[in-house]
Parts: C-alpha cells; structure tokens; sequence
C-alpha cells in the first residue's frame, strides 16, 4: 500500500484534527514500515476515518432506500445493525492491518532466511562487501520479503549516502522479523569488532538449516494429523451418516429424512471444506 491522490486527500482534510488532539506516535509509523506500508500514520489513519465515514454513509443511505421500499419493523432493524456494523468492520480492519501485515511479512522473512543466508556465505566466500552483498541480494526475486529488505538497505546506503553500520541498524529497527533481526545484529557486531564475516554466516547457514529442516517434520506431522482429520470427518463420517439416516428411513414409517440430507449435503459439508482450506492455506499449508 503506497500514498495516493485519495489518502494525501484524507491527510489534508483531517489534519488538524490530529494537531488539535496533538496526536504524534513515531510507533504508528514504525509498524507500518514493518507492515510495509509506505504512508505516514497521519495519512494512514486519516484514509481510515474516511473510508469509516464513506462505509457508515453508503450502508445508511442503502437501507433507508430498502426500508422505503419495504417499510416494516425487520428492514428498520437491519438499518440500525447494518448502519452501525459495516463501518466498525471497516475500523477493525484497517487498524488490524499494519499489524496483521507485519507478522505475515515477519514469517515469509523467517521462511526463506536460511536460503537467503546460503546466498549471502557464498557471496562473501568470494570477498564480496556487506553492502555489494545485500545490493546482490535486492535485485533477485527468489526470497520475496528479504528482498525488499535487501532493497530498503541497499537505497539507504547508494542514494541516502548513510554507511553500512547505520544502514543495518536501521533495518534492525524496521524489520518484523526477530531472526532477521538477530542475523543483522550478528553482522554489525562482527564487523564492528572487526573478525570475519564468512565463519559467521557459515554458522548462520548450519543454524538456519537445521532449525528449517525441524520445522519442515512438524509441519508434514501436522499436516498428516489434518490429512487424517479430513478423510474422517468430512468423507468417511458424512458417508456413515447418509447411509445410517437412508437405512432408518427405510425401515421406520416416517420415511427418509430428506431435509436434513439436505442440510449436511448443502451447508455442513461446503462449510467444512472451506474450514480445512482456510487452515491449510494460512499456516501448515504454504509453510512447506
């Protein structure tokens, strides 16, 4: 999410609404660099109200419209719900954004460290500087948010003209992820105490590796437990079920209990299928 004419908008009209509050948090602006969000938190939280004033006026207007159109007690309660509920989701969202964001962009970084640490030992086995190194590393789209991070030293280093300490430094303080946070740390205090860059990344590697290698069984474990978890409740159970019911009705007089069947067949079955994708594709699933 980058400044556009609409949020440069909502800064302009909200602005002294945060100065006459004295509303100034350099934290706002730290977690949306974690987030990756390049907006000031001014900027930020002033598209905020707006979209919760636009979202408040939009469902208000609608279901006046619904309610005009078919005036009874049901349609008058749904103003007052929708009418209150769609502009706190969109309050609740974008505040849980940046934060929401930042922890997504700390696990890709965790995720692709230690290959990204094998990138940069073998860089600096061949003599190649710190600074080369990470400039190196922002031109290649394998490591996805590392690169970004790459990025963001390497501007601060060849436009800013701040020096490689200060650089890494700074990356510490942005990043949202701990582990790259302790590799960054790790290399000012090598340099700093002016060893060799190389054993320490080699060290990296074997530690990244290792503990890669560790999180790649427990995740295949826990991805056998919902394996099993699957077949069981959303196949083997449900085929149970239907033949059980279909059986009973048979031999009662009340006949075959279609409207259920209907329920499991039509409601709880897509809503367990969708359950078991949203865990697989927001943890155990992309993490292997």
């Amino acid at each position: 999410m980058k400044s556009t004419k609409y949020t440069r908008f909502c800064r302009r009209l909200f602005s002294n609404l945060f100065e006459r509050f004295n509303i100034i948090e350099t934290t706002k602006n730290n977690i949306l660099e974690k987030a990756d969000i390049a907006i000031i938190y001014k900027e930020y939280y002033s598209m905020v109200l707006m979209n919760i004033i636009i979202g408040f006026i939009v469902s208000f207007i609608s279901t006046i419209i619904l309610y005009a159109l078919f005036p009874n007690s049901i349609t008058s309660i749904l103003m007052l719900v929708v009418s209150c509920i769609v502009p706190v989701g969109i309050g609740l969202y974008y505040l849980a954004l940046p934060t929401s964001k930042a922890s997504t962009r700390g696990k890709k970084i965790d995720k692709y460290l230690p290959y990204a640490t094998n990138f940069i030992n073998t860089m600096s086995v061949a003599g190649v500087s710190p600074a080369e190194i990470f400039e190196a590393l922002s031109k290649i789209d394998l490591y996805d948010e590392i690169q970004k991070e790459a990025k963001k030293i390497t501007t601060e280093i060849n436009m800013m003209g701040i020096d490689t300490i200060t650089a890494l430094n700074n990356a510490i303080n942005i990043s949202p992820s701990d582990k790259f946070k302790e590799f960054i740390q790790g290399i000012l205090s090598v340099i700093q105490s002016g060893s060799e860059l190389a054993p320490y990344f080699e060290r990296c590697v074997d530690k990244y590796m290792a503990t890669d290698l560790i999180d790649r069984k427990r995740n295949l474990e826990s991805l056998a437990v919902m394996a099993e978890s699957f077949v069981v409740t959303v196949i083997a159970f449900p085929l149970f079920l239907v033949i059980i019911i279909s059986i009973m009705g048979l031999t009662s007089s009340g006949g075959i209990s279609f409207p259920f069947l209907y329920i499991i067949a039509l409601m709880i079955l897509p809503m367990a299928y969708a359950g078991f994708y949203v865990l697989m594709s927001s943890g155990m699933g992309e993490s292997i």
